[in-house]
């Protein structure tokens, strides 16, 4: 583990702003003249990799370029870029910001013979949490304006009327021709039973189903 001497300031130091081609064979130079062991070399890569991942820092943080006189740290930049009636509720807004993904030799940006652009990365920052407020304060809306109210409904009355309804005769059909010489057969009106085992409340809009049965 001694080869890794040569890579490990490098670590210690700010992340550079350099152009990624002058990284990279300044990386490769390094490697030629160092000869690390297979080892080394993967536990260099892993530890440049995880350059890439930045954990939230505060909003009270300056800004590396202020981007005017009354925008200098990023709680300042993200209150301009947001809406009035986001920016006016203070309590759904953070305290911490997480900084858009950033490694040691950066080539996401697309420009692979320019500096690092630290302002840029600077507004992809704040772009991407202002993003993020909106959606939240969009679906927060939404939510609340499809919140479902249930109908009040009177359960007293809707038993007495489900019990009442069963008690009520039904008129049961004369079967045989309807000549009136001829004799017509009767059968005896149906009574529903006067108590139910269960009883359905759906259509009285509670839901809920009374079962007053031990079978199950």
């Amino acid at each position: 583990m001694w080869c890794t001497r040569w890579f490990l300031p490098l670590l210690l130091l700010p992340l550079p702003t350099a152009p990624p081609y002058f990284l990279l064979l300044f990386i490769f130079s390094l490697t030629m003249h160092a000869k690390p062991c297979f080892y080394c070399i993967v536990l260099i890569s892993s530890i440049f990799v995880s350059s890439c991942y930045w954990q939230p820092f505060s909003l009270d943080t300056s800004l590396a370029t202020p981007w005017s006189e009354n925008v200098t740290t990023y709680g300042e930049a993200l209150l301009s870029s947001l809406p009035p009636d986001i920016a006016n509720n203070t309590e759904s807004l953070p305290t911490s910001i997480r900084a858009a993904d950033r490694c040691w030799c950066d080539m996401s940006s697309g420009s692979f013979f320019d500096p690092f652009n630290v302002t840029r990365w600077e507004h992809n920052t704040v772009n991407r949490m202002r993003e993020d407020l909106e959606k939240r304060w969009a679906s927060s809306n939404n939510n609340s304006s499809t919140a479902f109210t249930p109908a009040k409904t009177n359960v007293a009355s809707s038993l007495w009327s489900l019990f009442a309804r069963n008690k009520r005769p039904t008129s049961s059909p004369s079967l045989g021709p309807s000549n009136a010489d001829e004799t017509v057969v009767t059968l005896p009106a149906f009574e529903p039973p006067a108590f139910r085992y269960k009883y359905n409340l759906s259509s009285y809009g509670v839901n809920m189903l009374l079962d007053f049965g031990w079978s199950e």
